[in-house]
Formats: C-alpha cells, structure tokens, sequence
C-alpha cells in the first residue's frame, strides 16, 4: 500500500512524466535496473496481486516511455503472468470456470475497449486514468486493511 501511494504521489507531482516518450533503448544499467523490478513485481503479484499493473506501468515509465506505450507493455507483461497462473491452477483443479470464463471473456472486451480508448485518447488521458484507479486500488487496500469491505 505504501508504494502505491509512493507511485501516485510521484504521477501527480511529475505533471509532463510520461507525457512524451523519452525511451532511447536500455543501457547496461537500466536493464539491469529493469530486470530487478520486474523480478521484485512478479514475486508481489505471485503472493498479493493488487496494484501490479500499476506497478508495471511504472516501471515503463522509469525507462522512458509515454503512459500510452507504457500501458501497452504493462499489459502484455500482466496477461503473460495471469496466463502463468492459470496454468498452474488448472494443474492443481482449482479452477472455477462457471466464473473464469465470463470474468476472462470481460476482461478481453475491456482490454479491446480501453486500449483503442486510450491510443485516440492519448497519454494525457491514460496518465489521469492511471492516477484514478491507483488512487482507488490504495482506497480498496485501506477498506480491506481495517476490514470494513
């Protein structure tokens, strides 16, 4: 919870961050940066989940993408780690398909919508979206922290 208002309050003070993209490839150091996080992100989304795709964002955005590219490559790398996961619950049985199945064909229609939402829209609006639902994940985390939802 606390990274998440960490990240939200360094979107809203960086105004023109990831307004434009700035990505010129990864150096030595920057991949090396990169490939922590990611590792760092995939071990949270393993164990608590909430706010990964926030968290991947990001990182897209350390490196110097605008939110739009940014989103885009978020999402790639959330669905490769949702796909991962539910092969793993598939070996194990666990999976419930009367809910899968409508929550999974959901989330395809939303992803189809919100992405060619946001490349018309652009960055701009991707970079208020993203601090709206960021803002709204810490709420959800403080009502779950205190048990009142």
């Amino acid at each position: 919870m606390i990274l998440l208002v960490i990240v939200a309050i360094y979107t809203l003070v960086k105004k023109d961050w990831g307004k434009d993209a700035k990505y010129k490839g990864l150096t030595r150091k920057k991949m090396i940066l990169l490939i922590v996080i990611i590792f760092a992100i995939g071990f949270y989304d393993g164990f608590l989940g909430p706010g990964t795709g926030s968290f991947l964002l990001f990182s897209f955005l350390i490196i110097g993408f605008d939110f739009v590219q940014a989103a885009g490559n978020a999402r790639i790398l959330n669905f490769g780690s949702n796909i991962a996961a539910l092969i793993i619950f598939l070996s194990m049985g666990t999976v419930n398909f009367a809910y899968g199945i409508p929550m999974g064909l959901a989330m395809v229609a939303g992803a189809l919508v919100g992405t060619n939402f946001a490349i018309k829209k652009g960055a701009s609006y991707v970079r208020i979206l993203f601090i709206c639902v960021t803002i709204l994940l810490i709420g959800k985390n403080v009502l779950n922290y205190f048990h009142i939802f």
